[in-house]
C-alpha cells in the first residue's frame, strides 16, 4: 500500500547531512526540554530580574549543549547516512 522505504540520493556531502541532522535533532530536543522552563522577565529588568535571566540563560544553554551531545551520539551510533559513502 505505502512504500515506507527511503531511497537515498546522495548528492550532498555526508558530513553536511550529519551536521544538519544533528542541528535539527538538537533544536527538537531544546524545544521539548524548554517548553516549561518559562521566560524570567517581561516588564522591567531590576537587578533581581537580571540575576534570574542569567540563571535561565545558563539552564537553556546547558540544555542546548546536551541536545548537541545526544544528537551527535545518536548519529555516530545509528549512522543513518552510511550508505552514502
Amino acid at each position: 500500500m505505502f512504500n515506507i522505504f527511503i531511497y537515498m540520493n546522495c548528492k550532498i556531502s555526508i558530513y553536511l547531512a550529519y551536521a544538519a541532522s544533528a542541528y535539527i535533532a538538537t533544536c527538537l530536543y531544546y524545544y521539548i526540554r524548554t517548553r516549561f522552563v518559562g521566560t524570567p522577565f517581561m516588564d522591567s529588568l531590576t537587578p533581581k530580574q537580571r540575576t534570574i535571566k542569567k540563571k535561565s540563560a545558563n539552564v537553556r544553554r546547558t540544555i542546548f549543549y546536551e541536545g548537541i551531545g545526544i544528537s551527535i551520539l545518536a548519529l555516530v551510533l545509528l549512522q543513518p547516512f552510511k550508505k552514502c559513502n
